[in-house]
């Protein structure tokens, strides 16, 4: 990798070199390189570009950065997130439910983080298996969970398999979109499953992203923008099926579309609204470049619209800080480009976040404690997809301020 990231020049699905490039937000940093004051120094930026493959219609950013930069030493956390977990809980649920699991069977949640998804599961459930690359697994529960600290692939489902099988359940969530060599990571998930396995995905939906405008989900974490049609073509390759979605409003970056697939020798029948929706996606001409050349206005109108908003406020000589420090918000702060002599503050309640700043921005991350006393009265809720919890439960809205709802229509909320 020439100076930790390649340039990708063919098609990760279809191997395709028909591209058209339709944003360019520049050089940015990586959204969860959180960094201390003498790192700012030497803090690196690099493209952060989307490209349509004009052939099987899937997104993705024109480099790829070396992983090992982005998660050898990872502030995310998964648990930190109230909303997340009980989002995670309810899947649990729903998968023990649907699919009538019991406390022998195998269950493997690669991207675990820190057993956020593992953990929603009965305590007497005994065979709990996570991967996980990141500095996150450290924090993993290492009795109730069977840990392979590092990169899910074809190579390492062999390891995986000859120690545990196959397991009944795979969940990968908020991964998918994570993965650069996405066919030796479906041709591992295949090497790991039989025909009773279950493979559970969640990812930011492009459509959605584009039509609702949630363009803070484009970092470079993200290397690939994901549809049906383009994962049909992907786990066709590898006599695979998608039998089922279901969309929510929540998801650890956004609004997520789940995914369950199986192989295709399973007992499991593609769903009719399955076939509903890839047909939606063609009428929305997902091949086409027009609706991605709206999207790059779209994105243009809704930065002069939030900017305007929050120079109102600064001329009433409001305080402006920002509320949570998730990866994504620092796509919109780096895009909105506010210089850290107006915004100096972000709350956040991750340990390992506090104390560091905001990357490409360097806005100094603190306590939701220490927030409360610096005068701010206006925050940008960066975590905006949690929008119902925070206006319900913060301390902040409390005590009469209010929050700036940036998505996806900038509005302010008390």
């Amino acid at each position: 990798m020439k100076s930790n990231f390649k340039i990708i020049k063919i098609c990760r699905i279809c191997g395709s070199k028909s591209f058209f490039e339709y944003l360019n937000f520049g050089k940015q940093p990586l959204a969860n390189s959180f960094i201390k004051r003498d790192e700012i120094k030497h803090e690196k930026k690099f493209p952060l570009r989307m490209i349509l493959c004009k052939k099987c219609g899937l997104s993705f950013l024109s480099i790829s950065v070396n992983p090992k930069l982005m998660f050898n030493n990872y502030d995310y956390l998964s648990s930190s997130s109230k909303a997340l977990v009980d989002h995670y809980k309810k899947l649990t649920d729903s998968l023990i439910l649907k699919f009538k699991l019991n406390k022998n069977d195998k269950i493997l949640d690669i991207g675990c983080n820190d057993g956020v998804l593992l953990n929603r599961y009965p305590d007497n459930y005994c065979n709990l298996i996570g991967v996980e690359p990141s500095t996150a697994a450290k924090l993993l529960n290492l009795k109730k969970i069977k840990l392979y600290n590092s990169f899910f692939n074809y190579n390492y489902s062999k390891k995986i398999k000859k120690e545990m099988g196959c397991p009944k359940i795979i969940t990968i969530t908020n991964v998918f979109a994570h993965i650069d060599d996405i066919k030796d990571f479906v041709k591992g998930l295949y090497n790991i499953s039989n025909k009773e396995t279950v493979i559970v995905i969640e990812f930011p939906y492009l459509i959605d992203m584009i039509n609702k405008n949630y363009y803070d989900l484009i970092y470079h974490e993200h290397v690939s923008y994901l549809s049906l049609q383009p994962l049909k073509i992907l786990f066709n390759k590898f006599n695979m099926q998608i039998f089922k979605y279901e969309k929510f409003d929540i998801g650890a970056s956004g609004p997520s579309m789940r995914i369950f697939v199986s192989r295709k020798n399973s007992n499991f029948n593609v769903s009719k609204s399955l076939l509903n929706q890839i047909t939606f996606e063609k009428n929305w001409k997902l091949l086409s470049k027009k609706p991605y050349i709206l999207f790059n206005q779209k994105v243009k109108n809704h930065k002069l619209k939030l900017l305007k908003l929050i120079n109102k406020l600064i001329q009433k000589n409001h305080n402006i800080g920002c509320f949570s420090a998730p990866a994504k918000g620092n796509t919109l702060l780096n895009y909105l480009n506010i210089s850290n002599k107006i915004i100096k503050y972000v709350s956040e309640n991750n340990k390992r976040k506090i104390g560091k700043y905001t990357p490409g921005t360097h806005y100094k991350i603190v306590t939701d404690k220490d927030f409360l006393n610096k005068n701010i009265s206006y925050a940008i809720l960066l975590s905006w997809n949690y929008k119902k919890f925070f206006i319900k439960n913060s301390e902040f809205i409390k005590k009469n301020n209010y929050f700036i709802i940036p998505m996806p229509n900038p509005h302010i909320k008390k």
